[in-house]
């Protein structure tokens, strides 16, 4: 009998040392060369820019009623990163020479506001804009005061339209970032802003406005077009407005084949986990009255346990007893109860992003609430858009607040659905429509099932959908099969193939971790009821008991059910724990769904650039059209996340499958080092493989607004190494943290040797240094490498001012019987971690006071070695290990181990 164990602490000596060579032995990112010629275009499109910024400029002056003091704000969009990293140093150069203050960076920092701050300084900006402009198209600008001027994609003034964004009634403005050289201006501005916003409301041409706790927005609502117009116009620090209205949701559908709930869902005799459930009210109905708690009210009704659509008390259903719902028994016991937070009564409702992230705070630290549901989203996400006021404010409070969201990726729009299936065309066929950058249809375009805000959210887990509806008697509709992803459920909105700028990002510049969703579990098939889940009705008809519904709103319940579930067996443990485990306990599944659709692109894009098939090419042109695809994998990834979780390798471990878990801190600008020590009978193994390890990282994050590439300030990473030393992790995390170190030399080769003699007497040529730096990591990483060479990270840090960085990071690793003899049955697993530089202001402090990082670290052992009569891995760890027993309410436990007795 395999029984169902507890997972364990991992509680090993570790090591640590005060080292990160942030280093690289690559040149910067630089632009290509051209053809002086080539330039001719960009000179004509920037000139025409210019003038028409100039123009804005005046325009904008003469429009200004309300406001004492301007400040001029410019849009610059670069072909290149704007930092200090790059060949250029744009960062430095744009506020020293040209009077130009970052004030908002978005587009993975290719797009920048700018603050004029000093008007003698831009009119350097100018006159090297003209001198570009003018210069000899058979001149190359390299090496001219004006090449930086080959940077820009486009040039613009910030003007009333921009930041009104044509959003009208309910809605919210950002605020640029404030800084030292325009904290003057902008606190004139902010405070002409509040007076003008109370004239309003007490004159009722604003029904209210609210100012979030962090400063970031203010919340406008009742706002007529006119009134948005003269906002805009006045107000400099006023970045863009946004609309948060909620996505409407599918019709009703009703079952009339049963007259009666026939279920009740009790509450378990033990204190249970509170889930806070933020939807449309959670109507307390037979089946659920038990597990329904009072609830806070933030709409105008005044009641959190009533409600006009049946969605919130679906969503609290679920929430409440998971997948046991649709097993069809007709008493269940509840493994959590629910307490209405109702942030809506209509589902097109706007949501009021700062009362939703009051009520959060505010019932975690009155009831202790740490698990919330959002199964309420709002507009999609165009690609590569930076991080929203929604998410920020959500990220902001988990940072600060111990709590936990599930969030729905959200829905495609019903409507479109309709719509899709009634016109003929390759893009509206499952799954092409997910992704296909290349086409669109009149009525579709694969930007169209990205995910909703707050779905982006870093310090939070998004849900996406299957399509199974756990009634094994019918088929899908829209979906090609149950246990793939539903054709409704939305994907990440990142794809660092696009264009941003007219240009591509650098490989350097994208992030594989970077996705979304982190999970799917079963939500339904759209638009035949068949294929749909039958959830609670409201019964108000006496036919109405249950209804057919589909959604990444009922996959987000399921999720959170298991998250509850976890925390019941385990109280203590952090809810990054939480987090980890469920992501590392996720099994995903084959993309080769997807496969079809990518050699279609391949071919269409090679007949573009070749005027040949794909096929036709040879091995070279081959790679180029590859590398400019995006994979099935990573497709899949993009809509299924790391897969569904597992229910007994989240909750249990057992004999021959261990969970281990680190909860730890590390420091900045740190590497340490956790060893595990692997038992010794998995040396007889005859099998290829002895063990499967497969560990996920995660970590809450303080998140910076309105800088895209440092939204995630902190990086931490981790790999598996060779434990080269047994008697001193602090030696150990020494080695592997410097290239240089003293211990490499005896694998030194004669060209290194050779290198390094010329360095010490008469030193080296820039491409000696990188040769040499190249070489030395290499036998580092030989040195190291449980197998032939260490593996790349789990995160790359390179560059670190441009690379976006992940929270939330998965790798895995077999070892054989050789590996294991090598590394003398100690795999070590190496963490390191940095913070962004050039932070704004406001998170200069952060770093000051938070030297160092928590982090959790989810680790599952398989014993795979085929080992006849093997010994249990759970004991043999035991026995090697230094490891505690999570504190638990496994109660069956005991009972498992006499009886194996």
């Amino acid at each position: 009998m395999n029984h169902k164990l507890p997972h364990l602490y991992l509680r090993n000596p570790s090591g640590s040392i005060h080292k990160f060579n942030k280093s690289r032995a690559i040149t910067d990112t630089k632009l290509d060369d051209k053809d002086p010629e080539a330039y001719r275009v960009h000179k004509q499109k920037l000139h025409a820019s210019f003038v028409q910024l100039k123009q804005d400029r005046e325009t904008r002056l003469q429009q200004k009623t309300l406001v004492p003091e301007n400040l001029a704000i410019v849009e610059i969009r670069f072909l290149i990163p704007f930092s200090d990293g790059a060949t250029f140093k744009t960062r430095t150069r744009f506020l020293n020479e040209f009077g130009l203050s970052p004030v908002m960076q978005k587009d993975f920092n290719r797009t920048v506001l700018f603050a004029i701050v000093d008007d003698v300084k831009f009119k350097t900006f100018d006159r090297l804009l003209n001198q570009y402009i003018e210069s000899d198209n058979r001149t190359p600008p390299q090496g001219s005061r004006y090449a930086i001027m080959t940077t820009l994609y486009d040039v613009k003034y910030n003007t009333a339209d921009d930041i009104r964004n044509n959003c009208t009634d309910d809605l919210v403005f950002e605020f640029i970032n404030n800084n030292a050289y325009v904290d003057a201006i902008y606190e004139t501005q902010r405070k002409v802003l509040d007076e003008y916003l109370d004239t309003l409301a007490v004159f009722g041409d604003i029904d209210s406005f609210t100012i979030d706790p962090y400063d970031k927005m203010v919340q406008i609502k009742g706002a007529s077009r006119e009134v948005v117009i003269e906002i805009a116009k006045n107000f400099d620090i006023l970045a863009q407005a946004h609309s948060l209205r909620a996505a409407t949701v599918k019709p009703d559908k009703f079952n009339t084949a049963q007259l009666t709930w026939g279920l009740n869902i009790r509450r378990n005799g033990n204190p249970a986990t509170v889930i806070g459930i933020l939807d449309n009210g959670i109507r307390p109905i037979d089946p659920i009255r038990e597990v329904v708690l009072d609830g806070l009210d933030i709409t105008t009704t005044g009641n959190a346990l009533s409600a006009a659509h049946q969605h919130g008390t679906v969503v609290a259903s679920l929430a409440a007893v998971g997948e046991r719902y649709f097993t069809g028994e007709n008493e269940l016991i509840a493994d959590a109860q629910v307490y209405s937070i109702k942030i809506l009564e209509n589902m097109d409702g706007y949501i009021d992003v700062i009362k939703v992230v009051d009520a959060i705070r505010n019932v975690h630290r009155t009831r202790g609430i740490r698990l919330f549901n959002l199964s309420v989203c709002t507009q999609s996400k165009a690609y590569n858009e930076s991080p929203s006021l929604f998410a920020y404010l959500l990220d902001k409070l988990a940072y600060e607040e111990d709590i936990l969201i599930f969030i729905a990726a959200g829905n495609m729009h019903y409507d479109d659905l309709v719509a899709m299936q009634e016109e003929v065309h390759d893009l509206h066929i499952y799954p092409n429509h997910f992704y296909n950058p290349s086409i669109s249809s009149d009525i579709h375009s694969c930007e169209f099932t990205n995910i909703c805000t707050p779905a982006e959210s870093m310090n939070h887990i998004t849900v996406g959908a299957l399509a199974d509806n756990y009634r094994p008697e019918t088929a899908t509709d829209l979906s090609h099969d149950k246990d793939l992803p539903a054709y409704y459920s939305r994907k990440n909105h990142y794809d660092f193939k696009q264009k941003i700028n007219g240009g591509k990002l650098s490989p350097n510049h994208g992030n594989k971790n970077l996705f979304k969703p982190d999970l799917v579990m079963p939500g339904g098939d759209l638009l035949n009821d068949d294929g749909a889940m039958q959830v609670l009705g409201f019964g108000d008809t006496g036919t109405d008991y249950y209804t057919f519904d589909a959604g990444t709103s009922l996959a987000t319940p399921l999720a959170l059910n298991l998250a509850a579930q976890l925390i019941n067996l385990y109280p203590n443990i952090s809810l990054q724990s939480v987090k980890a485990l469920m992501i590392n306990s996720a099994d995903s599944f084959s993309h080769t769904y997807l496969e079809d659709g990518v050699d279609k692109r391949k071919d269409m894009l090679a007949k573009r650039v070749y005027r040949r098939s794909f096929e036709d090419l040879n091995k070279g042109e081959k790679t180029n059209i590859t590398k400019q695809v995006l994979s099935a994998e990573d497709i899949h990834r993009n809509i299924a996340g790391h897969g569904k979780p597992d229910r007994e390798k989240l909750l249990y471990s057992s004999e021959g499958e261990v969970s281990l878990l680190i909860e730890d801190v590390i420091p900045t600008d740190h590497h340490k080092v956790v060893l595990v020590n692997i038992p010794e009978y998995l040396l007889g193994s005859a099998n290829s493989k002895c063990l499967n390890i497969q560990t996920t990282l995660c970590f809450k994050i303080n998140p910076a607004w309105g800088n895209h590439v440092d939204y995630n300030p902190l990086h931490i990473s981790f790999n598996f190494a060779n434990s080269v030393i047994k008697d001193s992790p602090d030696d150990l995390a020494a080695i592997i943290a410097d290239r240089d170190h003293d211990f490499y030399k005896d694998s030194w080769t004669d060209e290194i040797r050779t290198l390094q003699r010329k360095k010490d007497i008469e030193g080296l040529s820039l491409s000696e240094k990188a040769k040499l730096a190249s070489l030395k990591l290499k036998v580092k990483n030989q040195v190291l490498g449980v197998k032939t060479t260490v593996d790349s990270w789990s995160e790359d840090f390179f560059p670190l001012v441009n690379k976006p960085l992940s929270n939330r990071q998965q790798m895995s690793i077999i070892l054989a019987k050789k590996d294991i003899q090598k590394i003398g049955n100690q795999l070590v697993i190496a963490l390191r971690c940095a913070v962004k530089e050039n932070l704004d202001h406001d998170l200069q402090a952060w770093i000051q006071r938070t030297p160092e990082h928590a982090f959790s670290l989810a680790i599952r052992v398989t014993d795979e070695s085929k080992i006849k009569d093997r010994p249990k891995l759970y004991e043999e760890l035991q026995a090697v290990n230094t490891l505690e027993v999570v504190n638990n309410n496994i109660t069956d436990l005991d009972q498992d181990l006499e009886a194996d007795a």
